[in-house]
């Protein structure tokens, strides 16, 4: 699945995201109970990554029933150690990988041990290699994690997807998108600038950072990207709007200033943007941070094992106190924690044109288990 720019589009890949999400883990999860009709499939790497990421039960339940599906099916790949930081990224806990590396030895001895001699040998099919960590792996992954709602997560996938290849327009602009949702504007016209240049007739590039133009409140900006968006897809019915919008404000302004004497007259006026509810701060960190409360580690997670990254969006005062803190992402059990510790951190009052204002960002902590 490629991501796509235009609204409509990305509504397909969130409905083709989920319900390829929903089929993986269904077939996981079903594995068990086929055992008595029939020897199930291995399962490869894909399986577990997408099943790990399924919202339809909790995360602990997911591991437990994929370490029971891999004892009893197998894997098709090798443990190691990337793939092991990857799946354990994605979730999985120390029993998913216990099971995994289990059966990740049967993999290894069946590869070198030499069948016994029979009148007639029976051929064992080759053994299919893991799925590689490559730039389709990370902007599927990172697709499925947009439709999801997981937008920091998609961020972090499109990026690596973008080192293995810097030229995809396709991840430069499901990663504009995302920054879009993050409100990072200025991140998200960047990746557009990168894909008009690498494909200068891409009218969907330009009607989305006119879209980011406009939610900056350069209207100016916006309107010329319509406009260009509009010569490139005449029948385009979201930037027909867009434009047509944007000209009728443009005009309003306008049709307000009385009419000067000299001529000739001068040219619209397009209005300063107002002053934002928000201001986003994007990632806040110690250099931002009056103080950066550390969250507690929860002893059921420690005990567990539990680690990851939890994502918490926090929304700011005039002086730069938290005035509400919510995980976006990251492990249920390490939620709350990290909420809490974000409501009693304190940064730096944010500004617009020098003016206090409140603010948007995010805060990210890492919890990491004892090894």
């Amino acid at each position: 699945m490629r991501a796509q720019f235009l609204p409509l589009s990305r509504r397909s890949i969130r409905a083709a995201a989920a319900a390829a999400s929903i089929v993986s883990i269904v077939f996981i999860f079903t594995s068990l109970s086929n055992v008595a009709v029939g020897q199930p499939n291995q399962l490869m790497l894909a399986d577990i990554v997408i099943a790990l990421r399924s919202k339809k039960v909790t995360l602990p339940e997911r591991n437990k029933i994929l370490a029971g599906a891999v004892v009893v099916r197998g894997v098709t790949f090798t443990l190691t150690p990337e793939i092991e930081k990857e799946l354990t990224d994605t979730g999985a806990d120390q029993s998913l990988i216990e099971a995994i590396r289990q059966k990740s030895r049967m993999v290894k001895a069946s590869a070198v041990m030499t069948p016994p001699v029979e009148a007639k040998p029976k051929i064992e099919p080759p053994v299919p290699a893991p799925p590689p960590l490559d730039f389709v792996f990370y902007e599927k992954r990172a697709d499925a994690a947009f439709a999801n709602g997981e937008t920091e997560l998609a961020i972090a996938d499109y990026t690596k997807a973008l080192e293995m290849d810097p030229k995809s327009v396709d991840a430069l602009g499901g990663r504009g998108l995302a920054y879009v949702k993050k409100l990072s504007y200025d991140l998200a016209i960047a990746d557009y600038d990168k894909a008009i240049e690498i494909k200068p007739k891409n009218a969907a590039a330009y009607a989305n950072r006119a879209a980011a133009y406009e939610r900056k409140g350069n209207a100016e900006k916006a309107v010329a990207d319509y406009d260009k968006a509009l010569e490139l897809e005449p029948t385009n019915e979201f930037v027909k709007a867009g434009a047509t919008r944007l000209h009728a404000e443009i005009d309003k302004v306008a049709a307000k200033k009385p009419e000067p004497v000299a001529t000739p007259p001068p040219a619209p006026v397009v209005a300063a943007p107002a002053a934002p509810e928000f201001v986003d701060l994007g990632l806040l960190t110690n250099e931002k941070a009056v103080k950066l409360a550390k969250p507690l580690y929860p002893a059921f997670a420690i005990k567990s094992r539990v680690g990851g990254r939890v994502t918490v969006d926090v929304t700011l005062d005039e002086a730069g106190n938290v005035t509400s803190a919510k995980a976006s992402s990251g492990p249920a059990i390490l939620r709350q924690a990290s909420e809490d510790a974000a409501k009693k951190s304190k940064f730096n009052p944010p500004t617009f044109s020098n003016k206090p204002t409140k603010g948007k960002g995010y805060i990210i902590y890492n919890f990491t288990p004892e090894p």
